[in-house]
């Protein structure tokens, strides 16, 4: 708070930046001045002023009465798309018709989105799914080549191991020129799917007996090195249990070439492959690929990459896994992932909600919001450390059930969204980078009235899923929420101005805002004793039809900011407080400064 002295007149306190909430445990008298004791739906814009926030207006509905369980945007086959699930359908969002499209159907549960090779991939708990851009199915599997350079009799070279999707298998024969009778690795197989000589499909002239895991020719192949490939089916594979993986993530070192699923209420991920020609899929999970994380009483509830290495959340502690290849005792070369603790005491609470913010990923635990940063990295050590950086929110975030809440990385905005029931605590991180005005990296504000289940931003647009089905837009072209009126409110901690052995006397106050269409604020003060505040409706609009209320009309038309005085009487004061309010489905406002003036009126006796 800065003060100029102006004589007998007193002194002028003036706020030039808004500070956030600040829910101090102390008491408000300890706030700084540009702090809040309570805000509610008020933002602080990056550059540091004071503004009602976003309303939103319904796009459309996808299904009534089915929560929005995922959304996706991103490229398939080359087109950009925008992809929600809700009530059991997968839908394709025109923003340009505002229609959807429905290209799949998977269950009406949470649903996880991610892209790979050109197609997005999803996981419902219950079933793995793939859309290429024209055909949305179950992921079948890759068909691992298990055996290559095989005898008739059998045996040959072990070569890759086989899918957890998947019973399926494929073994490479080299006939000899007089054997007609070929072995496979397993029998008692389910099903002989083909046969192929040369890569072209024989059906005729072969004899199949699954019993016995045989391929019997009427004429003997000619000989050949691996000219033979015989595909069979036995069991399933681990197919339920990859099915039911409920998230994923990308890791494999400095590359995102490795898909790891979790989320089945294990402490087990599951890392993919690479195929015959040694490319990643997602569609491959070779059977030995489990990564182990902890003790087997607590699941993994995130994982997220953070430079090269990948951070494994669990409830109560989080982990450091580090990507290195690995020499097998045959020779051949593997990928390997070293997993190690580094807290005890910290890990998070919400399935599949840690976000990436600024390179840094925030986690939810306890009550608390936790910041995780690199200490220290070098060649053999690697230190990390978690910051709690909600103190400023506790008793709003307290009161939330963290393990129920959606997060969201709004990085257009550069606000990090924390919602769970229809309360939304923001952490803005606008000025993270200049350091000088970003106060400790920690500015928070809290939202009221926001039904989101699920985010998607579009071309910088904000947009949220609703636990009803509707798909809603937020945006300050918005001065309501779907026409019911923004409760907003700003409250400033109990403000002593220099002394708290002096009593006061405040009459004016004044007001600077920025002009925009139904621009207005009720500015109020108050002091230690309490009653009604005292004050009054301020507007700074200009002239426009849009959100119009003649209660309200302006005629301004210069788009330079305004300063607007306030006879605010308050006498006799030790603490002083200022309010700023609106309950309305048409104003908005950004206020960018106030200045009050304030007079001595003898000491507290």
């Amino acid at each position: 708070m800065a003060s100029i002295s102006i004589g007998r007149g007193g002194s002028l306190y003036s706020v030039r930046r808004w500070l956030g909430l600040n829910e101090n445990p102390g008491g408000d008298t300890e706030l700084g001045w540009g702090e809040a004791a309570v805000m509610r739906n008020f933002r602080v814009t990056k550059e540091g002023s004071l503004q009602i926030r976003p309303g939103y207006a319904e796009k459309l509905t996808l299904v009534q009465d089915a929560p929005v369980r995922g959304m996706w945007t991103g490229y398939v086959a080359g087109r950009f798309v925008w992809l929600a699930a809700c009530g059991g359908q997968v839908w394709r969002i025109d923003k340009t018709a505002w229609t959807a499209e429905a290209i799949g159907a998977v269950a009406d549960e949470q649903v996880t989105f991610f892209p790979f090779s050109g197609k997005v991939y999803l996981l419902d708990g219950s079933e793995y799914y793939v859309w290429d851009g024209e055909t949305f199915q179950t992921v079948a599997g890759y068909i691992p080549i298990v055996a290559t350079a095989t005898p008739p009799a059998g045996g040959g070279t072990l070569l890759e191991p086989v899918n957890k999707l998947t019973g399926k298998k494929r073994q490479h024969f080299s006939p000899n020129g007089s054997a007609t009778v070929f072995q496979l690795a397993e029998k008692a197989v389910d099903s002989i799917d083909s046969v192929k000589l040369g890569g072209a499909e024989v059906t005729t002239g072969i004899t199949r007996n699954t019993a016995a895991g045989t391929v019997t020719w009427t004429a003997a192949p000619a000989a050949g090195t691996n000219t033979l490939e015989i595909t069979w089916t036995k069991g399933t594979g681990d197919r339920a249990r990859m099915t039911g993986q409920r998230f994923a993530e990308a890791y494999n070192g400095y590359t995102d070439s490795r898909i790891f699923l979790y989320g089945d209420g294990t402490n087990k991920a599951y890392y993919s492959g690479l195929d015959e020609h040694g490319s990643p899929t997602a569609e491959y999970f070779p059977d030995l690929n489990v990564l182990s994380v902890g003790e087997e009483n607590t699941p993994i509830t995130a994982m997220v990459r953070q430079f090269s290495k990948l951070m494994v959340f669990k409830p109560d502690s989080t982990y450091l896994t580090d990507y290195s290849s690995l020499t097998l005792e045959d020779g051949s070369v593997t990928a390997g992932f070293y997993t190690r603790g580094v807290e005890r005491n910290v890990g998070h609470a919400s399935p599949g909600q840690v976000r990436l913010v600024n390179n840094f990923p925030i986690s939810l635990a306890g009550n608390s919001a936790y910041r995780w940063g690199l200490l220290y990295s070098g060649g053999v050590q690697d230190e990390r450390n978690a910051r709690r950086i909600s103190d400023r929110i506790r008793d709003t975030l307290g009161g939330l059930k963290l393990d129920e809440a959606v997060t969201f990385d709004d990085e257009w905005n550069r606000e990090l969204w924390i919602v769970q029931g229809e309360t939304a605590c923001i952490y803005q991180y606008a000025n993270e980078a200049q350091g000088d005005f970003s106060y400790k990296n920690n500015l928070w504000y809290v939202y009221t009235g926001i039904p989101a289940a699920s985010f998607i931003s579009v071309e910088g647009a904000l947009y949220f899923g609703t636990r009803s089905g509707a798909l809603m837009h937020m945006s300050r072209n918005y001065h309501s929420d779907g026409g019911r009126p923004i409760d907003a409110y700003w409250e400033s901690g109990s403000i002593y101005f220099k002394s708290d052995t002096q009593r006061k006397w405040s009459s004016e106050v004044w007001v600077a805002m920025k002009p925009e269409g139904q621009a207005r604020v009720r500015i109020a003060s108050l002091n230690e004793t309490g009653g009604e505040p005292v004050g009054g409706v301020l507007s700074s609009g200009l002239s426009s039809f849009s959100h119009l209320s003649f209660s309200h009309l302006s005629f301004g038309t210069s788009r330079r900011p305004r300063v607007r005085r306030l006879r605010i009487k308050i006498r006799k004061f030790i603490y002083y407080k200022l309010t700023i309010s609106s309950l309305s489905a048409s104003a908005t406002a950004t206020v960018l400064s106030v200045d009050i003036r304030v007079r001595d009126a003898g000491t507290v006796t």
